[in-house]
């Protein structure tokens, strides 16, 4: 996790960076004249990473389970394939001969594919289903859908036929949704394999991150361009916690996600 943080910091530096960039230029007087709008139509491919962290807290003076007073932490983690495509919409300042620009994009992507995993959970029994204890789960990550602001600085290539070549950061959110499969043992008495109860949950979880990363573009006729991407993103982390008020239990969970991809786009200069 400490990694994890850290890749955070530097990103919201970038961030930070590119955005005070962006408002120097926004905001100067030496605007070249074919600055514009422009819109298009972004496909992702992405390896995402799905970290799964869970708690069973006993520790209520209330808990009469038979792990009253522990707790039982369990972690799981799987990555997979997810595609995506959507609209964007940005606005791009060239800087005169120079062959530097700049441009600020919204984007909205629709997501499909899933990561799945296994947890094993943590507890006092071999097979950790009794009342209290960290119980085994299946779980699936489903990313549904992501928006953000970016921001791209770069340069012509001299020589390179309406090649260029830029830097990009911006902040992200992606909305997913979280659900597990289980069986466990709902009562204080040990139980036996006959008296487990299968349950599943699901949650629509909201994660806040960071993307960077650097692209190529080539215009075609001055109002065509095509480009190709590849990101690293960190889409941070959402919690909550699951409140057993009548067992005496809490069970805090978390979740990490971020990916690797590879984002080409078809684009339409006004």
């Amino acid at each position: 996790m400490s990694a994890m943080r850290m890749r955070d910091k530097r990103g919201n530096g970038l961030l930070g960076l590119c955005v005070l960039v962006g408002l120097a230029v926004f905001t100067g007087t030496a605007l070249a004249q074919e600055q514009g709008f422009y819109v298009g139509v972004p496909v992702t491919v992405e390896r995402l990473n799905v970290l799964y962290d869970k708690a069973v807290d006993n520790t209520d003076s209330r808990n009469v389970s038979p792990s009253r007073g522990q707790v039982y932490r369990a972690d799981s983690s799987a990555a997979g394939a997810t595609g995506g495509a959507g609209f964007l919409a940005g606005y791009h300042v060239p800087f005169g001969a120079s062959g530097v620009h700049l441009s600020g994009e919204f984007d909205l992507v629709v997501h499909g594919g899933a990561v799945r995993g296994r947890l094993e959970g943590a507890g006092f029994s071999p097979e950790r289903i009794q009342l209290g204890e960290n119980w085994p789960e299946d779980w699936t990550f489903n990313k549904e859908r992501s928006y953000g602001f970016t921001v791209r600085v770069g340069g012509g290539i001299p020589g390179g036929s309406g090649l260029s070549l830029y830097a990009l950061a911006g902040l992200r959110r992606l909305d997913a949704n979280f659900s597990v499969d289980y069986i466990g043992c709902y009562t204080y008495a040990l139980c036996t394999e006959d008296q487990l109860t299968p349950a599943a949950d699901s949650y629509e979880e909201n994660l806040t991150g960071w993307t960077a990363g650097g692209g190529v573009e080539r215009r075609f006729g001055g109002n065509v361009g095509i480009r190709g991407e590849l990101r690293y993103t960190s889409y941070g982390s959402a919690e909550r916690v699951i409140p057993y008020d009548d067992l005496a239990i809490r069970v805090p969970l978390a979740l990490h996600a971020d990916g690797v991809g590879v984002q080409l786009g078809l684009l339409w200069y006004f």
